[in-house]
């Protein structure tokens, strides 16, 4: 257990350093708009789909908090972690239509339905929603949620 927090802190300490050296030019010029939320969830989407874990421990906040579609919850460690398996083989970009952009001040919601994916036969869809709150000049997600549901057919 105490092996978990120390890793757990550690990450949290790098991804922190690793911001402060981010350089990727879809973060260069970000604005408080609807614009730059849609390149940073199609930037983040990429980013996890080719392992890039230095964009998203760039653009996901030290506490970075999930709740994934099966229930569990997952932390900034998780997430790098999940990225990192596809490094070796990056997964094909999926046709991901942009989302819904709420602002309200200094904080942004993306949300949409995923594309259709196949799990015991049976095709499903998710919901998610990708909460953004502007710090320092910048978008950092901090929050996720994912919601599973079967396609009718």
């Amino acid at each position: 257990m105490r092996l978990r927090i120390l890793l757990l802190a550690l990450s949290v300490l790098l991804a922190g350093v690793a911001y402060g050296s981010c350089d990727n030019p879809v973060l260069a010029l970000e604005k408080k708009d609807e614009a730059t939320i849609q390149q940073l969830e199609h930037a983040w989407s990429v980013a996890f789909l080719t392992g890039d874990t230095d964009f998203e421990a760039c653009l996901l906040s030290p506490d970075f908090t999930e709740i994934r579609s099966d229930g569990r919850l997952n932390r900034l460690p998780d997430e790098l972690a999940l990225a990192a398996k596809h490094k070796a083989e990056p997964q094909p970009n999926m046709d991901i239509p942009p989302g819904t952009v709420h602002l309200h001040g200094d904080v942004a919601v993306a949300y949409g339905v995923s594309p259709v994916k196949m799990v015991d036969g049976k095709p499903h869809r998710s919901y998610y929603a990708d909460y953004y709150v502007w710090e320092n000049g910048s978008w950092r997600v901090y929050f996720a949620q994912q919601t599973e549901f079967v396609v009718a057919q």
